[in-house]
């Protein structure tokens, strides 16, 4: 049976710091947002017409805030953006958040992201209600909905 004492254990410690260090340097989802944001020159009033999501969502990505987005505030900015399944997967996965084909909501937030990215949210949403799941937006945020395009 082998020590784990003295230099062993130092030489672990050693190695975990310079891991942990390397993580803290990952950017979180709301900063890879907002250089994204920046990146495509959005304002704030274009972040919120495509990904009907509030101003306050805006003003998180430009501060990097720290709190975790959920996935269907990510998802909203994923259609928003027109980002591919594999931006959209780095982005969940800076927030925690893994797609499962067993899950029916993902395996639909999948098909969207594989298949009808560059649409609109107003698409996109119209197809997840007649898939019987629920709209992508803050609540608060006025829905345009005669500029739905039937699904």
């Amino acid at each position: 049976m082998s020590s784990t004492n003295g230099p062993e254990i130092d030489k672990h410690l050693k190695k975990y710091e310079v891991l942990a260090a390397m993580q803290a340097k990952e950017p979180n989802a709301w900063q890879l947002i907002g250089a994204l944001i920046e990146q495509m020159g959005w304002s704030i009033t274009k972040f919120c017409n495509r990904s009907l999501l509030d101003k306050g969502y805006y003003y998180k990505a430009k501060r990097g805030d720290i709190t975790p987005p959920t996935l269907p505030i990510l998802m909203a900015i994923c259609i928003a953006m027109a980002l591919d399944m594999e931006s959209a997967e780095r982005l969940m996965s800076a927030a925690g958040i893994k797609l499962s084909t067993a899950i029916p909501l993902h395996r639909a937030y999948m098909y969207i992201l594989n298949h009808l990215s560059g649409q609109s949210i107003y698409v996109c949403n119209n197809f997840l209600k007649r898939l019987g799941f629920g709209e992508l937006g803050s609540q608060d945020y006025p829905k345009q909905t005669s500029l739905v395009t039937a699904y």
